[in-house]
This record gives structure tokens, sequence and C-alpha cells, in this order.
């Protein structure tokens, strides 16, 4: 039987010995052959590159992870909608960027920190929880990948000023949306005020509705479009839409309107609404096209959002049952659809004392 080649002495005893220059050192390997001697240099290089991986992380920024974090994780996430990522992201921008916390490596930032820096921020309630958001799945990612400590679990949240335009639902009153209709026939906007007003459907959802959504008596608002990117609605809202006679009717008159403006502009599209020119319509655009409306006929600008919200205010004044109006609205909670129904009750018992009289 051939003996395994050894090249030095030890004790007594015959082994294979390996040096190599690691980091500026030299490291030797010994084992009974050759082999044996590779075998546990390479296991020693593979056992540092793995303590490597995992621990300079650890000795980065808060801030380098958290760019990291947004681009390669946050970003590509199909969990949240893009709005929704973007005001994550935007948080950490806006309030967490360039600061103290931003500076610490990941390795030393403890709960007393985050509870420091939380107490510290001058935001309200709403954006603090937004903060909070972005900072919960931002810390999971560390601990997951043993870049960090889990920092989030004995913080508490302060007590911030609530925002008060955050909870204000702003809508349109019967008057104003009468004079809006009567003075919008000719306007290129008005189907699609119409539409806002009888579905309810958010701008970005209403901006992506084609001809074959609107069939059977239906309205089927089933894709959004946001920041040119097309995809199901948020929270996976696809929902049918009753189609109301008024709007029925208005179709009707919209589908010759379009089909002359088609002509005229040389342009073919299946989309419902668009530019002159067949462009999918941008909400920017919207906004600037109905505000000068509004300023021309002496109205106060609101956001569009705001058709949507007298559209549930009326089901709720109409006495629709909360998780009908709910699931009309695609919202993601009956707690949603609840803030129109308090709003609703409340303006109802300001009537009621304003009757009493002595």
């Amino acid at each position: 039987m051939t003996r395994p080649k050894t090249n030095t002495t030890i004790g007594g005893k015959n082994y294979y010995r390996i040096r190599k220059k690691i980091d500026g050192q030299m490291k030797t390997f010994y084992g009974r052959s050759k082999a044996e001697a590779k075998e546990k240099y390479e296991g020693y290089i593979n056992n540092r590159d793995t303590v490597e991986r995992v621990c300079a992380p650890r000795r980065e920024t808060f801030s380098v992870l958290a760019m990291d974090y947004i681009k390669n994780i946050l970003n590509p996430s199909q969990k949240y909608a893009t709005a929704t990522k973007e005001r994550y992201s935007n948080s950490y921008r806006t309030h967490i960027a360039k600061t103290w916390l931003d500076r610490m490596r990941v390795r030393d930032i403890r709960a007393s920190d985050i509870q420091r820096f939380y107490n510290e921020l001058s935001v309200s309630k709403q954006t603090l929880a937004t903060i909070n958001k972005f900072m919960r799945g931002f810390c999971r990612w560390l601990v997951l990948n043993e870049y960090a400590d889990d920092f989030l679990s004995a913080v508490e949240i302060p007590r911030k000023p609530e925002n008060k335009r955050h909870d204000d639902i702003v809508v349109w009153e019967e008057d104003e949306v009468n004079k809006i209709l009567s003075k919008m026939q000719s306007h290129r906007l008005y189907f699609f005020v119409l539409t806002l007003l009888y579905t309810g459907a958010r701008m970005s959802e209403a901006i992506a509705l084609k001809h074959e959504d609107i069939r059977n008596g239906t309205v089927h608002i089933v894709r959004q479009c946001y920041q040119g990117e097309t995809k199901p609605p948020k929270y996976g809202s696809s929902r049918n839409i009753p189609l109301h006679d008024t709007l029925r009717k208005a179709y009707k008159e919209y589908i010759k309107w379009q089909k002359d403006d088609m002509e005229k502009n040389g342009y073919k599209t299946e989309l419902l609404f668009t530019t002159s020119t067949g462009r999918m319509y941008d909400p920017k655009s919207i906004r600037k096209s109905l505000k000068r409306f509004y300023d021309a006929h002496g109205m106060p600008y609101k956001n569009p959002h705001a058709y949507r919200a007298t559209f549930c205010t009326q089901l709720c004044r109409c006495g629709v049952p909360i998780e009908v109006a709910s699931s009309l609205m695609g919202h993601k909670s009956i707690e949603v659809t609840a803030l129109h129904y308090a709003k609703v009750q409340s303006d109802s018992k300001e009537d009621a004392i304003a009757l009493l009289h002595f």
C-alpha cells in the first residue's frame, strides 16, 4: 500500500504542510496527506468568506443598508402598491436620511436609539406611522439576514399631534355637482368626471379603463395605471359596479364623440379616456385641466379624489349598508368606509340641533 506523501515531521509523526499568506499573515495547514491539508485550507477560506458575508454588512451604516433595502427589496416587492412603496421610501429620504441615526452602524443600533429618534421627530401621528412601517420592514430584513439585532422590539410609539387634514373627507355638495356637470358638458373631461361620480373609481383606475370593461350593464374595474405602470387595483380590489342609468345614457353619447375625435385627430384606442393624440391621461394633466375649469367658473379646487369620496358619502346618505358601500369602493377594510359614515352621522346631528327652536 502506497503511503501518503508528506513534507514535514512533528513529534515523530509525518504530515503534509501547506503555507499560505492570508491578509498579510502566513497561515499553516497540516494534514496526514496533501489532500487533507488542502481540505483544511479550503475549509478555512470558505468559513472565512461566510463570516465576512455575515459580518461585513454589520459594519455598514444605516444609510448604506437602507438604500440597499429600498433598491433590492422594497421597490421590486409585489406586496405593496406602487404608491405605498413610494410613500415608504420617501419617509426614509425625508425624515431619516442624513440624521444621526442614518450615520450609525447597524450592529450598534439599540431600541433606545430608535426610541430617542422617534421621540425627537417633529412629525404628525400619521407620518410617524408611515416611518414606523418602513422601519419594521427594514428591521425584519436586517434580522433575517443576521445584519443586526431586532432594534424595534422594545420601542413604544410616542404620542404625536394628529394631522387634521388626514381624516378630512373632502366631497362635492349637491349644488356644486350640479354646477360642475351643467358647465362641463362640452369639456373633454365631462364623461371622465361623470364616471368618477357614478362608480367611485380611483382616478388611477378610471385612467386605465377600456371600452371592453363596460359590458352587460356593469363597469368592471380590473386594473389601475400609476406612473405609467398598469397593474391590478390596489389591495387586489377588482370589482364590478352596476352601470347607473345616467352613466349608461352618457356613455352612448361619449362613444359617438370619441369616434369623431379619433377621426379628427388621427388616432385609434381601446382606452375609454385619452388625450387628443390618443395617449393615456397623466394624472397631473387632469388636475391642471380641472383646476383651470374650476377657476374659470369661480369654484374651489378639490382633488379629483373628491368625486370618489362624494360617491361613497352619497351611498351613506342613502342608507346603503356599510359592507355594501365598502365592497363598491374597493376599500382595504370596512374601517375606511366607516369614516364616511361617521361624517354623514356628524352632519345629520348638526342639522338636527340646528332645527331646535324654543
